[in-house]
């Protein structure tokens, strides 16, 4: 149990710094609250990846459950810091598909594309950091229902 979280508290460390580190990169400034959300959404994908190691869930559908919990927690996030609190840490009001400037469809495509480097960063962390072996199980092909053999 003590190393179990040991790996999620270290799991949500490096999302959060990787997060914040990735919006320094791009924007110049981040938030505390940033790291937060990075870490939440780290922890998801590596449960997600757990299941795929298992053999339990293909890639693309975890980037897309990926991106779908990181766009909705930012907009449940956006809501109540930027719109309630009024903290205006981000906006996307400029930018077009925007839902009340809080999340929009051109960053949701890209949270696809950062799950995708999250799955990558995860497998790492499992090799390095936690000495597990990289292996991955075959999700079995589900054949359709009535088929003649």
């Amino acid at each position: 149990m003590p190393f179990q979280s040991t790996k999620i508290l270290t799991v949500f460390t490096v999302g959060a710094l990787c997060y914040g580190l990735m919006e320094i990169l791009c924007r110049g400034f981040t938030h505390i609250t940033m790291g937060l959300l990075g870490g939440s959404a780290f922890l998801v994908i590596h449960t997600l990846n757990s299941d795929r190691r298992d053999g339990k869930i293909r890639l693309l559908p975890i980037l897309f459950i990926s991106a779908f919990f990181i766009t909705s927690i930012e907009f449940l996030s956006g809501e109540i810091l930027n719109r309630t609190l009024g903290m205006n840490i981000w906006s996307y009001s400029e930018i077009p598909f925007n839902l009340d400037g809080q999340i929009c469809v051109p960053f949701a495509v890209i949270w696809f594309g950062v799950s995708l480097i999250g799955v990558a960063a995860d497998d790492y962390l499992r090799k390095f950091i936690f000495h597990e072996k990289l292996i991955c199980r075959r999700v079995p092909a589900v054949e359709p229902q009535g088929a003649i053999a």
